[in-house]
């Protein structure tokens, strides 16, 4: 399905794709939170062209400029590596939803049914041997037409409605042959046989049956190829998208394909089909929410009672009956996104010209050319008028597209100057932050160095007066010990003046102590906060460079 763009939806996609992906680029310094630090780091290689390893040049586009900016300020705050991943998963899921309609060949060539387990050798062989399809073939590889890989009878290989472990092997045989394993494409399952009345049915319990079925098939196909867009042919059923539908619920099955292939066939040669399968289309497309692409499959093909496919419709009906319809088919949902099929398929089967041909297995191969050569030329022309209307649809899509990029770029501009000028008001608010944490820190530094200085140098000077006091008191203590007996008044007297003495130059020698060592920490926090703010100038300077840069 494809998503005409917005100019919103084109910004996101600018902007907010490459900001999942470069989110923990842009945290330069590890330390899981993207703020003005990191985008100092980025400013400082503003306009630098890069070569080798360029972290800053979040978008890799060679150049460390504005959208990486935009980049940075769109993932500002604590990076989460949950939300990351997220992002990542579901822009990868919507990358299809970007693209133009394309034309696919559907066509069931009977050269394919030499990898099937149904067919026989001379069915494929002579095909092969014959160039069945070649006009087809060709006109598609030059118009660049691809081929829609489907396999028939899903992964059930031998069509007994049981998964063996021979079905897978058959199964694995067919897509390794043909879809390679990075496969992004789409790929068409078709289980039909008797689950497919079956499918119709009101009883919730028998069509949960038939889910359970699909589903099985589905999953293995899903587990071998992981990228790949896969689903069920005609599914959903016109049935099913009836307004007037009683079948039980079906959206089980829808929500685990991930792709859709409704069909447009008709049977109902001259009369107008257009506005019933137009409205199955979009049912289609509403039912896939944006979520899953819609691949629409139509055939010229129809029958009439029980006479088997064996008619064509004219090119005229078939292209306003079917094609068109299914072209013009969209769903807006409920953000104003318009949804459209990611493309339409022609299919066909060579295998009705061996059904409905009397006495076909009797005709020489070159009989048999010559009727495929004539099926072969109607499907060119099919083709032919299929690509018309596709081609339109793209020119108008690709049209529409450039206007939405031209409107997104516009916006992505007007985002960027409004991001350098977010950009800039940040870095001057953290330089202005930072410049007041560290001269406040330095103030305070300056007080305490001041008050402490004071107390020092008090403490200093009582220090030094009570030590000269025991100076004293120690020489005079001497002197009376000389001259008196220890049982003397003087002794006695000089005894207590020496110890008092000493106890009070003790205890000024402590405060004196205390007092030093506080000085010489508030010394030292000065000295820090004064090394802070020397060390911090050039970081500041490249902070108001940053900041002129922007706003300039």
């Amino acid at each position: 399905m494809t998503t005409l763009p917005t100019a919103s939806a084109m910004t996101a996609v600018l902007v907010t794709t490459t900001t999942t992906f470069a989110a923990h680029q842009a945290d330069f310094n590890n330390d899981n939170v993207i703020d003005a630090h990191d985008l100092v780091v980025l400013t400082s290689n503003l306009s630098q062209p890069c070569e080798g390893d360029c972290p800053s040049d979040l978008n890799q586009d060679g150049v460390t400029d504005s959208a990486d900016i935009m980049i940075l300020m769109n993932s500002w705050g604590a990076v989460s590596e949950e939300d990351s991943n997220s992002q990542n998963d579901e822009a990868q899921q919507s990358s299809w939803q970007n693209e133009a309609p394309v034309l696919l060949d559907a066509v069931y060539y009977d050269q394919y049914t030499e990898l099937f387990s149904h067919g026989g050798y001379d069915r494929w062989n002579t095909a092969k041997e014959y160039n069945q399809g070649e006009h087809t073939q060709a006109w598609c590889e030059e118009n660049s037409v691809e081929v829609l890989p489907m396999v028939y009878g899903a992964v059930d290989w031998d069509h007994d409605n049981v998964l063996t472990d021979e079905d897978k092997e058959g199964f694995v045989t067919w897509l390794e042959a043909t879809v390679p394993a990075d496969y992004e494409g789409a790929i068409c399952l078709d289980l039909e046989g008797q689950w497919w009345g079956t499918f119709d049915s009101s009883n919730q319990f028998v069509v949960d049956t038939v889910i359970d079925f699909f589903i099985a098939n589905l999953e293995y196909a899903q587990e071998l190829r992981p990228n790949a867009k896969i689903g069920f042919w005609g599914f959903p059923k016109k049935s099913h998208t009836n307004p007037n539908s009683t079948t039980a619920s079906v959206q089980r099955l829808v929500d685990a394909c991930t792709a859709l292939f409704p069909d447009v066939y008709e049977n109902n040669p001259g009369v107008n089909d257009s506005f019933r399968l137009n409205r199955h289309v979009e049912t289609c497309l509403e039912w896939s929410n944006g979520e899953k692409p819609v691949y629409v499959h139509a055939s010229p093909r129809y029958k009439l009672n029980s006479d088997g496919y064996r008619y064509f419709h004219d090119r005229e009906e078939f292209i306003n009956d079917q094609v068109q319809p299914a072209v013009d088919a969209s769903w807006t949902d409920a953000e104003g996104n318009e949804h459209k099929i990611a493309g339409i398929a022609l299919w066909d089967a060579y295998t009705y010209i061996r059904m409905y041909t009397e006495g076909f297995s009797q005709l020489s191969g070159e009989e048999r050319k010559e009727l495929w050569n004539e099926l072969d030329l109607m499907h060119v022309d099919y083709l032919s008028d299929m690509k018309a209307v596709v081609d339109v649809a793209a020119e108008a899509f690709n049209q529409a597209q450039a206007e939405a990029e031209a409107q997104a770029e516009q916006a992505a501009n007007e985002a960027a100057q409004e991001s350098k000028q977010v950009a800039a008001a940040a870095i001057s608010e953290e330089r202005t932050a930072q410049q007041s944490r560290l001269t406040r820190r330095l103030e305070d530094a300056n007080t305490s160095v001041i008050t402490r200085s004071s107390s020092y140098r008090e403490a200093s000077r009582s220090y030094r007066s009570a030590r000269k006091s025991f100076s004293k008191a120690k020489k005079r203590f001497r002197a009376m010990k000389k001259k008196y007996g220890k049982s003397s008044k003087q002794y006695r007297k000089a005894l207590a003046a020496h110890r008092n003495a000493l106890k009070r130059m003790r205890a000024k020698a402590s405060t004196f102590r205390t007092a030093r060592s506080t000085f010489r920490a508030v010394r030292v926090e000065q000295n820090n906060a004064q090394n802070a703010i020397a060390s911090s100038a050039s970081n500041w300077t490249a902070m108001a460079n940053a900041a002129t840069m922007l706003t300039n």
